[in-house]
């Protein structure tokens, strides 16, 4: 039997989770948590899960879709780490699906980033 998931989440912060209910969901993480993210890791627990789209948007009205696509996700695993500009993101649009035979997934979204300086207005 394999050891249980685990990964050090020092220095990652959690910026939202969602429980895949279906076979194809489409949910949105808003971004709440004022930094510019360098970094970006999804950690998919309960069920396997197939990643069918991932987008990222930023506040100067950007976005990007991610190479991580039409991918599937063993019960608890992760992502590779995405680097991302040195932007404010407000948002991540994911498309996703259980496989079949599975459960729910939950869907985590983590992030690393440079805090705001005080007294910037982004």
């Amino acid at each position: 039997m394999p050891p249980p998931f685990s990964w050090d989440t020092s220095g990652w912060t959690m910026l939202g989770e969602r429980i895949v209910d279906g076979k194809v969901d489409a949910d949105t993480i808003q971004i709440n948590t004022p930094g510019t993210y360098n970094r970006l890791t999804v950690v998919v627990l309960d069920s396997d899960l197939e990643m069918i789209e991932m987008h990222l948007f930023f506040k100067s009205g950007k976005h990007y879709a991610t190479d991580i696509k039409n991918l599937a996700f063993r019960e608890n695993t992760r992502t590779r780490v995405l680097q991302l500009p040195s932007e404010l993101l407000t948002r991540v649009d994911f498309k996703y699906r259980n496989l079949p035979g599975g459960g729910r997934a939950l869907v985590q979204l983590w992030g690393t980033f440079q805090a705001v300086p005080k007294g910037d207005k982004r």
